[in-house]
Formats: structure tokens, sequence, C-alpha cells
């Protein structure tokens, strides 16, 4: 669709985007302060889904939903999909980040323009069990609500959380992990050492660094984590749940950009 021939799209929602648009501008938590995280909503619509899942708007943009992975396996990738194809041609609020990722896709936040009932698609899904909550692609993770979410539809086996696949996974548990190389998956695990580097902080799962599960976290990261209170101190020693794509980095590793893909499973949630 040209820019030309747009605003007559998009003017039937716009009165109706307009009547709520201040209302999700109001934070809802300290993540609404974080730099990105307060991009102005413009009215689109959802006009298609691309043979790869992702959202064609009207605007004539490509998209992904941001903070959220969709299922990669049947049935709940169909499952998924029909969700987000039952609200094609609805009026939304979109919030884009500034610059596509790798394959032309912008990240945004997406909520339907509804007065009555409006609904913000990542939440929708996530509480449907229809995704997982991954900020791994995102410079700012803008909606940590998603963790509790997802945790409620974990508690309640809902979607795709009935399915043994996508449970966490213990990171003793070698093998299974092995097995697991290029997929993205939770684990759980306690912190038994913490390596820092020049470039690099290295968390420890096991007694054998070469062969154990290894959290990788770049200084910039772990910068960020330790001005929030997330440091050595605080994971050292603790329970905790991560999540990111497994590679077979001496035993198996993932690397976490983003300091809410930790949850502390003991002793209190780590500060946000």
């Amino acid at each position: 669709m040209t820019g030309s021939t747009l605003p007559s799209v998009l003017s039937a929602s716009l009165g109706i985007a307009l009547t709520i648009s201040a209302g999700w501008a109001q934070p809802v938590s300290p993540a609404r302060y974080r730099p990105g995280c307060t991009i102005e909503a413009q009215p689109d619509r959802l006009q298609a889904l691309s043979p790869e899942g992702d959202l064609v708007l009207a605007s004539g943009r490509t998209a992904r939903l941001a903070g959220i992975r969709l299922p990669g396996e049947a049935p709940h990738r169909e499952n998924a999909l029909a969700w987000l194809q039952a609200r094609i041609d609805q009026p939304v609020l979109v919030r884009a980040a500034a610059s596509p990722d790798r394959w032309s896709r912008i990240s945004i936040r997406i909520r339907s323009a509804d007065s009555a009932s409006p609904l913000d698609w990542s939440h929708g899904l996530i509480e449907a069990g229809l995704a997982i909550t991954d900020a791994g692609l995102d410079e700012t993770f803008c909606e940590p609500e998603l963790l509790a979410l997802e945790a409620t539809a974990r508690e309640r086996r809902l979607g795709l959380w009935a399915d043994d696949r996508y449970k966490p996974m213990d990171v003793n548990q070698s093998e299974p992990l092995r097995d697991r190389i290029g997929s993205f998956v939770l684990v759980e695990g306690r912190v038994r050492s913490i390596g820092e580097r020049k470039q690099r902080i290295y968390l420890n799962f096991g007694g054998l660094w070469a062969e154990d599960f290894t959290i990788i976290i770049p200084r910039k990261t772990w910068k960020q984590m330790s001005d929030r209170g997330m440091g050595a101190e605080a994971l050292k020693g603790q329970r905790i749940r991560a999540r990111g794509i497994l590679q077979p980095w001496q035993g198996a590793a993932f690397s976490i950009v983003i300091p809410d893909m930790i949850e502390r499973l003991e002793g209190g949630r780590l500060p946000r």
C-alpha cells in the first residue's frame, strides 16, 4: 500500500485511536521510563501475515511483536497465528522501533484501538499460552509484566505450557540441553560461580566450567544489572530462571543482553 492511500485506509480508526492513546501513554510500570519505551502511538491496521508469521501492516511496514516469541512447533504455532489472523483489519495503535532488524522487520507494541476493551496483543498471546516472553532482539524490554503473565499461564498449563518441550529445563541435565542446541529454551539452576572478564561475565552452573551450562553476559549488560542491584552478590548461590537460544559453547550456553531475562527463584524477585 502506498503512502498516498494510507490516510484514507486509516481515517476510520483515527477517531477511536485518539480517544485511548492518552490512556496507553500512562506508565504502568517503571519500565515505561526506560529509553525507547515512550514512543508515540500511531494508528494502523494489520493487513496480513507473512508466510513466516510476521505482521504486515497497512502502513506498508513488516513487523514483529516486541518482547515475545511465537512457538515454532505445531499445533502451538498454528494456534498463535490463528489468534493474529482473527485480528486482521482491526484498527490498532502501534508503537514502533526506530530501525528495522536484519530481516527488515520493525519491533512493535500493538494495541487494539477499542475504547471498550483495548487489548495489548503481546499480553493477549502470553496470557493464552500462545507465546513465550523473549526480549532477546530488542534493545530495551518495555513490558516486564509479560513475565508475570507468562508465569500464570505456565502454572495453569495453558496452550504451549501443557507441552513438556516448553517447560523450564534443569541446567544439570547436560544431555537434554545439548539435544536442544539452536533452540530457544527456559532453564533453571543455581549459580555456582561468576567469572568476570574484560568484555564478558560468565555465570557458571557447575563445577566443570568447560562442560557445564553457562550464561554469557556482555560487560554493558552486566553494568546495567549491577546498577539495578543484580550484580554478583545478588546472583551467586541463587537459583534462577533464564531464557535464550542455546549455543554449543563448552557444554552449552546462551547470551543475555536484557537483564529482565534472568529471574531469581528464591529469596524474592530481583530488583527491576
